[in-house]
């Protein structure tokens, strides 16, 4: 299906095409078409939807010298931290219809409602980290200055929803678990608000998740994932979506866990988003 949008302009402003497009790239949408008044432009679905520009203020990475530093024994590429409180994504879903944005976690607004979901039960059973609202400064500092990770409130609409953690694999204690390349991505997660539990939510978000990770950095080619290998639900969402691939059971020294890809060329050849 085409969109045909007439725009009654010579020239249109960089804003007010992304939003055309953010709204006019619906599920079954594979071509928008501009028509101004001297020329006109066609996009397609999956040339929006990996195009950085569109999405990520960090788009000009890929054409940044690498530097390169050391952590423990592992040489890998500088990375940089992202301050408390900035958004760094943001999309309308068609297919929830709500807004899913990703926010750097900042203590001094989200420190309550990460307390309060990590002493649920259901999320300590995988996370482990029941306790004190202290204990959760200490954690949320900590990750806030671990340059490897992007720790982000996830908000629907607005509102908290869950949280999420953004890491690159290659320092990572994941890295010598498989043959990480150096700007491979992985994420840990949990969905506090159970409200927005269930598979059409959760596909909304994990596609989200992808996407984000894609466009951050055009040099990233694979996100990683590792759920315990008892995580069922988990599991069974990385079956029902094909640009998800099993690659192994491995054991860390606290879990069990399961290797899962989804590679740059499986999630935009597919259209999935």
């Amino acid at each position: 299906m085409k969109e045909v949008i007439n725009i009654d302009k010579e020239e249109i402003e960089t804003e007010e095409f992304k939003a055309l497009l953010h709204a006019h790239f619906k599920p079954s949408v594979k071509i928008v078409e501009l028509k101004l008044k001297n020329r006109k432009m066609s996009i397609e679905r999956n040339d929006y939807f990996q195009n950085p520009l569109y999405w990520s203020e960090k788009s000009l990475n890929s054409l940044l010298t690498t530097s390169w530093v050391k952590t423990e024994t592992i040489t890998h590429p500088k990375r940089t931290n992202e301050p408390a409180g900035k958004v760094v994504y943001e999309r309308f879903s068609h297919e929830i219809e709500k807004k899913i944005t990703f926010k750097v976690i900042d203590p001094t607004t989200d420190l309550d409602i990460f307390s309060e979901w990590h002493n649920q039960a259901r999320i300590n059973e995988f996370w482990e980290l029941k306790g004190e609202k202290k204990d959760h400064l200490k954690y949320i500092e900590t990750n806030l200055k671990d340059e490897h990770t992007t720790p982000c409130l996830l908000l629907i609409d607005g509102k908290p929803t869950g949280y999420f953690e953004f890491y690159w694999t290659k320092e990572d204690r994941l890295g010598p678990i498989y043959d990480s390349q150096n700007y491979d991505r992985g994420f840990h997660f949990l969905i506090g608000d159970r409200r927005f539990l269930g598979l059409r939510n959760t596909d909304a978000v994990l596609k989200s998740v992808v996407h984000y990770m894609f466009v951050d950095d055009p040099r990233t080619q694979r996100v990683m994932a590792e759920p315990r290998s008892d995580n069922n639900k988990v599991l069974k969402y990385t079956e029902y979506f094909p640009a998800w691939k099993k690659i192994k059971e491995f054991e860390f020294p606290h879990k069990k866990a399961v290797l899962v890809e989804c590679t740059r060329d499986r999630l935009f050849s597919g259209d999935y988003l």
